[in-house]
């Protein structure tokens, strides 16, 4: 019998910052996934018209299906989403706010493979890739170090719980499964910046780990408020044995509350944003990625569509 899967889904703007880091000679065996605080529309380096545009308000959310959750949860969705035929509320949703989160498949306190895997190999087809296993490795992923040479991400940043009131949101920590991507861009990116960068390709927009576990998940998130730690548990069981499914974003929150995304291109966030959070400011106009086909003066050919990145 096939055991059921975890598959944890990343979205938006998100920060993968390995231990050890992904540019180093030692593939990384941990990673935590930094969701930045994005709750404020804020301008961005990118102008249309001479105007800044401007990125709407970010979310750290956590969803998942409301048919997998378990009584047992000490943690309820903060609010429930995405109506079948019925009108029937598929989707609940957290709220991330000052947490750090763990994952732990079958409830286990220590995973049994206390290693993060992955691929950085080179994928056959660069262009467009056709074969599931060209989307097996993180070559698709953005870094900073490809942006912002020998400008890496603060120490404090890393070294600083997430909080309300911090840079960092919530935090997600990652010590197995397999890490890979998911989806790309429609079209080649190229960075945007004082200097002329030969960066030209497609680069990944989300990314999904997969872990083998029998029959639930239990998701720890502790958070530090008024000076005490308090940990709340959401526990997830496989119908059937189906799949279980959890996507973590840092998105617009349009779809979750039932509203139709921005009729036009919608600006897109990226390494101007991730520039906060670097060791050294930046001076002038930050950098960022821009698709390089046509139809993409804001956003990805008019869609709404912020990158992931990794460090």
């Amino acid at each position: 019998m096939i055991q059921p899967q975890l598959r944890v889904s990343f979205s938006g703007l998100c920060l993968f910052d390995f231990d050890p880091p992904l540019s180093g000679g030692v593939k990384p065996t941990k990673a935590n996934v930094l969701l930045q605080r994005l709750t404020r529309a804020q301008p961005l380096s990118q102008t249309i018209n001479a105007q800044p545009e401007v990125l709407d308000q970010h979310f750290p959310l956590l969803e998942f299906n409301l048919a997998d959750w378990s009584p047992s949860s000490t943690r309820k969705a903060d609010f429930h989403c995405l109506p079948d035929a019925a009108g029937r509320m598929t989707k609940g949703v957290c709220l991330l706010n000052g947490e750090d989160v763990t994952i732990h498949p079958d409830g286990n306190p220590e995973p049994p493979e206390p290693a993060l895997r992955l691929s950085r190999s080179k994928p056959q087809e660069e262009i467009n890739p056709q074969r599931p296993e060209d989307l097996d490795t993180l070559w698709w992923m953005a870094t900073l170090d490809q942006v912002f040479s020998d400008n890496p991400l603060d120490s404090r940043i890393r070294g600083t719980a997430p909080g309300s009131n911090q840079p960092i949101l919530a935090r997600v920590l990652l010590n197995q499964g397999y890490l890979k991507t998911r989806e790309l861009t429609n079209s080649l990116c190229t960075i945007v910046g004082a200097e002329p960068s030969e960066f030209n390709r497609r680069v990944a927009t989300s990314f999904a780990l997969e872990i083998n576990c029998r029959d639930m998940v239990e998701i720890r998130m502790t958070a530090a408020r008024n000076g005490k730690r308090t940990t709340s548990t959401l526990v997830l069981y496989s119908r059937d044995g189906a799949d279980l499914e959890i996507g973590i974003s840092n998105m617009e929150i349009d779809r979750f509350i039932g509203m139709d995304p921005a009729d036009g291109p919608r600006a897109q966030g990226d390494f101007g944003t991730f520039a906060n959070l670097l060791r050294d400011p930046i001076e002038g106009q930050k950098p960022f990625l821009r698709e390089s086909g046509p139809g993409n003066s804001s956003g990805c050919c008019g869609r709404a569509n912020c990158l992931v990145t990794g460090s």
